[in-house]
């Protein structure tokens, strides 16, 4: 019988949705646009794809290739502070969710999901899908194995990946051999992009046949492939996926994921402590006012309530805001500033142009549920250019 299996590269996973959901936080500050993220997409895969199967790789540190190569991945900069805190509420979020982590000391997470795809992969009625945005990952796309990009929809199976590269899946190591890949810092050859390593690979095919004819090939192409013989080998088995990897007490029942009960209590728990609430089954939604969350409701009808506003912002130096109206006019809304009152107001009563410009200004921390959406209308409602290179300065579009 048939099997739909997914295996997710969990590092390459947990970045691209960090990066994909607009920056928000909890009351306390703690960032957790990553987790909401992560928990959306596995709720969604779980309610729409219904994989049999889910495997969650992690990464270790490659030693072989941190010895051929000490530069391997040298120019990735370190996890931002707003993931690594997330990082932790991830993992606790997996497990209370059922879903195990495969992790080997000394292997990455590509060398993992190679030895499981290669071994699972026998079995024709597996259709494997890797959920990896990784070049080298290509290299195992064959009849029943398929790299799935979340992120854009989109499946590639040998058409697509010949159509993004074009060369053969089989080919993409000697493809990155040659014209490098910069996110791993596999240097390749110096001056030869992916235009020559298309035409090399599809005239000769693999990198060690390349250079059995090498002799065919004439002018400055030769003499780069000659000068950089020892580096382009390099390159190749930093590219080459080890399918070698230790799991001898690997299981695949135990990564049971479409016939589980996945919003069980302890879910429906967790989502309500980080108040996701979007992700919160109806009959659990509890809907709260501002006189059940124990905070003092003051509207801003003048100059007295505004001229506190301008303390309690330059105090706390952050302030979370909530509006209402059109998606480019605002009605009215609420700010709060961490303490025992919140502020509404409505537009049409006072004018709010001269908070909404220092609350802009790119010195203070703002927080929102769909900030986006809050900013598009405080910034018609401020009516400028100005206003939107304020806004802009924050990093938040």
């Amino acid at each position: 019988m048939s099997k739909k299996i997914y295996i997710i590269d969990g590092y390459n996973f947990l970045y691209r949705v960090f990066y994909a959901i607009p920056p928000f936080s909890l009351k306390d500050g703690t960032p957790v646009n990553a987790v909401f993220g992560m928990a959306k997409i596995l709720l969604w895969l779980h309610r729409e794809d219904k994989p049999d199967y889910l495997i969650f790789t992690l990464d270790s540190r490659s030693k072989a290739r941190l010895e051929l190569y000490p530069e391997y991945k040298g120019t990735r900069d370190r996890m931002p502070d707003n993931l690594k805190i997330q990082e932790s509420i991830i993992m606790e979020m997996l497990q209370i969710m059922g879903i195990k982590h495969l992790k080997v000391d000394g292997y990455e997470a590509d060398d993992i999901i190679g030895t499981l795809v290669t071994n699972l992969g026998k079995d024709k009625e597996n259709n494997i899908f890797i959920l990896s945005g990784d070049k080298d990952l290509y290299q195992f796309i064959d009849g029943n194995v398929a790299i799935y990009d979340t992120m854009k929809h989109k499946i590639y199976h040998e058409a697509e990946a010949r159509e993004k590269f074009a060369v053969d899946p089989k080919y993409i190591v000697d493809y990155l051999a040659i014209c490098g890949d910069t996110s791993d810092n596999i240097p390749g050859i110096p001056g030869f992009g992916p235009k020559k390593a298309e035409s090399l690979i599809n005239e000769y095919g693999t990198l060690e046949n390349i250079y059995e004819n090498i002799e065919n090939i004439t002018g400055k192409t030769r003499e780069v492939l000659e000068n950089n013989r020892e580096i382009a080998f390099v390159s190749k088995k930093l590219a080459t996926i080890d399918t070698a990897v230790p799991l001898d007490n690997f299981s695949l029942t135990e990564h049971i994921f479409a016939e589980r009960n996945f919003l069980t209590p302890e879910v429906i728990s967790f989502f309500a402590e980080y108040d996701f609430r979007s992700l919160l089954p109806k009959e659990h939604i509890q809907t709260k006012n501002f006189s059940s969350l124990n905070l003092k409701q003051i509207p801003l009808l003048g100059d007295k309530e505004i001229d506190t506003c301008f303390n309690l912002l330059k105090n706390t130096r952050t302030v979370s805001i909530a509006t209402y109206g059109e998606r480019f006019a605002l009605v009215g809304g609420s700010i709060y500033f961490w303490g025992e009152e919140i502020y509404t107001f409505e537009t049409n009563i006072i004018n709010l142009k001269p908070l909404f410009e220092e609350i802009l200004s790119g010195n203070y921390k703002v927080i929102g549920y769909d900030l986006k959406k809050d900013l598009e209308r405080i910034e018609a409602y401020l009516e400028g250019e100005s206003s939107k290179e304020k806004s802009g300065q924050m990093g938040l579009f």
